[in-house]
């Protein structure tokens, strides 16, 4: 099987299996330039004719104004502008300030810079959503992504969570979904390699010392090498769960 035909194969199990592609939406795809945004926006456009439903993608690319190399930056960006029009994505771009945001409250020690510029970036996107009339933004995030972040949620925050699939917002005004969602990031890494995509690069300071990357690490490094059905099997226990075998918090006495 193609890295083409296995690609579709697992995100059609994610766009069918949680109807997120219907007619007349209108999606709001987050690219960041990388990898998987690149995919993702690819497979949108490629899913508009193969289901033969008409919705409308606008290709976001927010600049987190990092220090960089402005340049090679703006060209990245350029290019990422004309692979979106390649796809009859409609294309749009903004400066914000989330990397100064998240600058200042380092430099402070006040809190997580990567929350900072997480939760400004999804204000963006919200007030954008609002703006264009936009009922669904679509995420890059993969199969690696959910696995980590339930790790994360586990050891930092004490709860079993992590990303869904398809997430409610606002009563149901808009959703957030994510159909790279059983796909593995080496699958689309191979894919992007194959395609010979130009990948805009993370200007972020932070990106190698965040707690996501740890995880990340950790689990390339010590866990999934357990076993060859390790990885797979904490993706069936996460779909998985045995409520009844999890205990309640005990009565206030």
């Amino acid at each position: 099987m193609s890295l083409y035909d296995k690609l579709k194969r697992f995100i059609g199990r994610a766009v069918f299996g949680y109807d997120m592609l219907k007619e007349g939406d209108y999606i709001i795809a987050a690219l960041s330039g990388g990898e998987d945004s690149l995919v993702l926006a690819y497979f949108l456009s490629e899913w508009r004719q193969k289901m033969r439903i008409n919705y409308k993608i606008l290709g976001v690319h927010l600049d987190m104004n990092f220090p960089r190399d402005e340049e090679r930056y703006q060209k990245g960006v350029e290019w990422l502008k004309d692979f979106c029009e390649s796809l009859e994505i409609e294309f749009y771009y903004e400066r914000t300030n989330c990397g100064k945001q998240a600058l200042e409250v380092y430099e402070k020690n006040i809190t997580s810079p990567c929350f900072v510029c997480s939760w400004h970036r999804r204000k963006y996107l919200f007030k954008l959503a609002e703006k264009t009339g936009a009922n669904k933004i679509a995420f890059g995030h993969h199969q690696d992504d959910m696995l980590v972040t339930f790790f994360i949620n586990m050891f930092y925050h004490g709860e079993l969570s992590t990303i869904l699939p398809v997430q409610e917002m606002f009563k149901g005004k808009l959703y957030l979904i994510r159909p790279l969602i059983f796909v593995e990031k080496d699958l689309i890494s191979r894919f992007v390699k194959r395609q010979q995509w130009q990948i805009l690069e993370n200007p972020c300071p932070f990106s190698q010392q965040t707690k996501r990357k740890f995880i990340e690490n950790f689990l390339r490094e010590h866990i999934y090498p357990l076993g060859n059905k390790v990885k797979k099997s904490i993706i069936n226990a996460i779909f998985n769960p045995k409520l009844e075998y999890l205990p309640s918090k005990p009565k206030k006495n």
